[in-house]
């Protein structure tokens, strides 16, 4: 509610489950890890097979229930209770690994996906989807 010059002014703000978002770093590249924990970048790149995680925001509740604002455990980290689908040019990439919390990191999401065994290779479109809603799409480069 909000009040302008003694009156009181209310509006509803519809708000959603999840809001996804790939966190990019400041020099706008997207925040990618290869299975090797290096980040991937123009110069880095990964490949057909590889397993990368994202790290994200906005995927919403987990299980168990873990209090906002406390770093995610290191160990057995809660999995986010929707279903997270991930999007490589357009065609679905298999998440090998339920969406987690980001271990030691606060309000931060890792998800894991394989890069299909058949791929273009050179820069691909990648996002993210929870409750229908997309994540901002980056882009990753892809070597033979």
């Amino acid at each position: 509610m909000v009040t302008d010059d003694g009156r009181q002014i209310s509006s509803s703000l519809p708000m959603g489950l999840t809001a996804p978002a790939i966190w990019v770093n400041p020099d706008g590249s997207p925040f990618l890890l290869d299975a090797d924990n290096f980040m991937l970048d123009a110069a880095r790149r990964t490949h057909a097979r590889a397993r990368i995680q994202i790290l994200a925001t906005g995927l919403g509740a987990v299980r168990p229930y873990w209090e906002a604002g406390t770093p995610a455990p290191l160990e057995n980290p809660p999995e986010v209770v929707t279903d997270v689908t991930a999007w490589l040019d357009g065609g679905p990439v298999q998440v090998t690994r339920r969406a987690v919390l980001a271990p030691g990191l606060i309000g931060f999401y890792l998800v894991e996906i394989e890069i299909p065994s058949i791929v273009n290779f050179g820069p691909a479109e990648l996002y993210i989807e929870a409750e229908g809603q997309q994540s901002n799409h980056v882009r990753v480069y892809i070597d033979p």
